[in-house]
């Protein structure tokens, strides 16, 4: 299995340039693959890309695209203010933590974590819902929200399923056919 080759060389420009561009192109993958899929309710390759990305790079990559690929979502999307951007940035950070704490672990466990984490993007807009519109929300919102939350964990399911290995594979063969090209 090849682990973070192409970002674990010696810091070169040459290794810095490809760094960065690697970044831009997955950050526009990612970006790109949920506008095009947004009038499908729920359902996107996002959970199932961040995981992929957590298991093959390093946080230094990692971190900052997810950062960019809320930010750009934000603003897109005309819901950059923090009670839309600070829970969308932990819950994606969250995911990408988890991935990358668990990339090693047996597939059954990273597909239950996809699967959780449909409940856990929903419930982590709380706080700033009971900002925003009181505290008395909170069992409304749970109630108002369950039904989305079981669309997102079924979709993240299918995704990973069908998808997660196959990606991950190949994006790892294609970052060991870089290594070999230098």
């Amino acid at each position: 299995m090849v682990r973070f080759l192409v970002l674990n060389l010696k810091p070169t420009r040459k290794n810095t340039i490809r760094s960065i561009t690697l970044a831009g192109m997955l950050l526009a993958i990612l970006f790109v693959q949920e506008q095009l899929l947004v009038l499908v309710p729920q359902f996107q390759f996002t959970v199932v890309l961040i995981m992929v990305y957590a298991a093959i790079f390093p946080y230094r990559i990692l971190m900052p695209l997810i950062a960019g690929y809320v930010l750009l979502d934000n603003i897109y999307m005309g819901t950059l203010n923090y009670l839309y951007f600070i829970p969308m940035l932990t819950a994606w950070l969250l995911l990408a933590f988890v991935s990358r704490k668990l990339r090693f672990k047996p597939f059954y466990i990273q597909t239950i974590t996809a699967i959780a984490f449909g409940f856990v993007y929903g419930w982590i807009y709380l706080p700033a819902r009971m900002i925003e519109q009181g505290v008395g929300i909170f069992w409304l919102y749970l109630k108002m929200d369950l039904p989305f939350e079981i669309m997102m964990a079924a979709s993240n399911f299918v995704t990973v399923l069908l998808v997660y290995q196959p990606l991950r594979y190949s994006l790892e063969r294609l970052i060991e056919t870089e290594i070999k090209k230098m």
